[in-house]
């Protein structure tokens, strides 16, 4: 019954992964498995291997908490191939609406992250500074950088699961800037396995080189770093503004059609929606 639930969180990872803009790090923080998750991911290094190659599968699987990792991203994977058209059809069908709802979670997630933190520190306003602006300047780029090809896909993988597992640095708005994003959505749609599997390569040897280091700041620098991720998680806001004309975020007088109560109503349920997250996380 355990690993079911975090399966489901695992999902819910997958939803937000999906949209540019949101991370599934956000989530992970939400639901109470971001700091197990990269524990166990940084797990994967050379001792974990050498038990597999002598044949001590008991030890590594137990090593890298396998049952916790593969309900996990068994999770995250469900979702990304079930819900990938859905979430390609909310975002061009009802766009305000359903980034509204981001942008109501991603603030609510922030603040109620640096609520249970406390008073902090002038170190830490500061790196919360720093996540801000960061995520902000990353947020507003944009440009085809990468090559064309598999090459393209795999080095894709590698930069965007890095953002995939930091709050608020979306690993879909990486991808979108990288000029990946609809390349990939369209071979998750089309069961492109081929392209699939490159991009997850790019993503198993940019996750495993990424947390560890992650893992070290979390264990030494603690309020700290949860700070700093918080403002990355604020400084993706005005990429998931609900307005937007030509790609910029503009005011909602500025729309015909600016749905202000439809768009309040779904934010407010966002805000719920992390307020039940996070009691849920705490539970286990």
């Amino acid at each position: 019954m355990q690993y079911i639930w975090i399966y489901i969180k695992g999902m819910m990872m997958g939803v937000a992964d999906l949209v540019p803009g949101v991370s599934g790090g956000t989530i992970a923080l939400l639901v109470g498995v971001y700091e197990r998750l990269i524990s166990a991911i940084a797990s994967v290094n050379g001792q974990a291997f050498k038990d597999v190659f002598s044949g001590r599968f008991k030890s590594f699987w137990k090593a890298i908490d396998g049952w916790f990792l593969l309900a996990v991203f068994a999770g995250i994977i469900s979702s990304i191939v079930l819900l990938a058209s859905v979430i390609k059809w909310l975002l061009a069908s009802h766009a305000v609406v359903t980034w509204a709802f981001f942008f109501g979670l991603i603030l609510a997630a922030a603040l109620l992250l640096l609520w249970q933190q406390g008073k902090g520190r002038l170190i830490d306003g500061l790196f919360l500074i720093i996540g801000i602006v960061l995520c902000y300047l990353l947020s507003s780029q944009s440009g085809d950088v990468l090559p064309a090809g598999l090459l393209g896909i795999f080095l894709a993988g590698c930069i965007a699961i890095c953002a995939m597992i930091l709050p608020g640095l979306s690993g879909s708005l990486l991808l979108l800037l990288l000029g990946k994003y609809q390349t990939l959505l369209t071979a998750v749609e089309a069961k492109d396995f081929i392209v699939l599997l490159v991009f997850a390569g790019g993503c198993v040897v940019g996750l495993l080189s990424f947390a560890k280091l992650l893992k070290y700041l979390l264990s030494r620098f603690h309020q700290t770093m949860i700070y700093f991720l918080a403002g990355l998680m604020l400084g993706t806001l005005p990429r998931v503004w609900p307005w937007r004309a030509s790609d910029q975020a503009v005011w909602p007088s500025q729309f015909d059609e600016p749905m202000l109560l439809w768009a309040s109503i779904s934010c407010a349920v966002a805000v719920v929606v992390v307020l039940v997250l996070s009691r849920l996380g705490n539970k286990g």
